[in-house]
């Protein structure tokens, strides 16, 4: 196997781990999601404020989880494409003009998620990560603020 050959299969690799990650990243919003959606089942279903608190809560904790996850994977997406860019350097594909001025995505901060002049996918998420997790703290707070 060429040397070549190894950068190839490394390039494979470091694309996969990407696209993996990517997906993981919007699994964790989707599992979010569905929390909120089951909170709201059952405070409607059921009507016991122990169960919905403890299902607005765990929609709390998740989301916050979820942010977490969110940005852990941004660093990894950072990290993927320093890879993916160096092997395609080794591999001379910028000769081609593929990625001629390519760099890894910017890191987010914490003020990313309130500028509405700064939008990508991470951010995306995170947004609707921290909406979610308001949506748990409102639903929390109501359910012992309301008369039952």
């Amino acid at each position: 196997m060429s040397s070549d050959e190894v950068l190839l299969k490394c390039l494979e690799i470091e694309w996969q781990d990407h696209f993996q990650t990517r997906i993981q990243t919007w699994r964790t919003l989707e599992i979010v999601a569905a929390i909120a959606v089951g909170l709201v089942g059952i405070d409607w279903r059921i009507g016991n404020r122990f169960a919905t608190s403890a299902a607005a809560l765990l929609l709390i904790v998740a989301a916050g989880f979820g942010v977490l996850i969110t940005r852990r994977h941004r660093k990894v997406e950072r990290e993927k494409f320093e890879n993916i860019i160096e092997i395609e350097k080794k591999l001379k594909l910028p000769e081609f003009g593929l990625f001629k001025e390519a760099k890894p995505p910017a890191p987010i901060e914490w003020l990313d998620v309130i500028n509405p002049q700064k939008s990508n996918t991470p951010l995306f998420i995170l947004r609707m990560h921290f909406i979610l997790m308001t949506f748990g703290i409102v639903y929390l707070i109501f359910s012992w603020t309301t008369g039952d």
